[in-house]
């Protein structure tokens, strides 16, 4: 029984990190090189619906890329999303979008 339950929580661990969830990278600006530095200016959390099939908020980064600027955008699973869909069985996903203004 030992052994089921642990096989059970290895397979719900490693099926936390699949998912179709996708975030569209846009706007009006110039994308730097994921090396550069920046200061962050804005962070976005998409929701999606059944493990990224069906996203529930708007999953483009336009509304908060400033215009004419170079950026570098950063998408993530954090730690709080992970907990998110543990929570809800994967039910609901989220992932978290933060942009950076190079200077």
């Amino acid at each position: 029984m030992r052994r089921m339950a642990a096989l059970f929580m290895l397979c719900l661990f490693c099926v936390s990190f699949i998912g179709c969830a996708t975030i569209k990278v846009g706007g009006n600006a110039q994308l730097a090189p994921s090396s550069s530095t920046g200061e962050k200016v804005a962070s976005k959390k998409v929701w999606y619906l059944l493990g990224g099939l069906i996203p529930l908020t708007d999953n483009t980064t336009d509304s908060i890329v400033p215009q004419n600027s170079k950026v570098r955008v950063e998408t993530k699973f954090t730690f709080v999303d992970l907990c998110i869909q543990a929570i809800t069985g994967g039910l609901i996903t989220a992932k978290t979008a933060e942009v950076y203004q190079i200077k």
